[in-house]
């Protein structure tokens, strides 16, 4: 059992045309809204996701700061879930680390994106 109490986190999202185009979550801390992650939606020309960033808070810089991305695409005769997953490289400057990819049916967009 656990003596920490649980975390109560508040979303600010923002959408256009009926797509989230980016969300960013705060930790509720006694009142006071911790910004912590950021995420960033873009969509192909069917309306599917195609890509999702995501950015963790740095308060010492005061600024956001890149931390994953995925990428996905969508097999025309099958309908699966083509997505590729990569970690932020400061060195690099780009999404290059622990690179990983998967297939997933296309029954399950609904639950990759709700």
């Amino acid at each position: 059992m656990s003596a920490a109490s649980p975390r109560e986190y508040m979303y600010d999202t923002k959408e256009e045309n009926g797509k989230v185009i980016s969300k960013v979550i705060f930790l509720n801390d006694n009142g006071l809204l911790n910004k912590e992650v950021k995420y960033e939606f873009s969509y192909n020309e069917n309306g599917k996701v195609s890509e999702k960033k995501a950015y963790r808070w740095n308060k010492s810089k005061d600024e956001w700061v890149p931390y994953y991305l995925t990428t996905y695409s969508y097999d025309a005769e099958t309908g699966e879930i083509n997505t590729t997953y990569g970690m932020w490289d400061k060195k690099k400057k780009s999404f290059s680390l622990n690179v990983q990819n998967m297939v997933a049916p296309a029954t399950s967009y609904n639950d990759i994106f709700s």
